[in-house]
């Protein structure tokens, strides 16, 4: 088990709406969770630094580095 995060995006697609964090088997569980949870807004999932489904896969490297997941104490 893996823990991942999942972004419900705001309208601008960028911005994070809601955050939450949670262990899933794989990469394909945590998608398919966020996209139920989701309802059709836009979502990211995060596994550590690497975005592994959503918008920011799209963007370039250091825009990926700037909204990186926080880390949670």
């Amino acid at each position: 088990m893996q823990v991942y995060e999942i972004r419900l995006l705001k309208d601008d697609r960028y911005s994070a709406r809601f955050i939450m964090e949670r262990m899933y088997l794989n990469d394909h569980a945590a998608i398919r969770a966020a996209s139920q949870l989701a309802k059709g807004l836009p979502f990211e999932v995060w596994r550590g630094l690497e975005c592994v489904y959503g918008l920011a896969s799209d963007r370039p490297a250091i825009q990926q580095a700037i909204s990186a997941p926080v880390t949670r104490e």
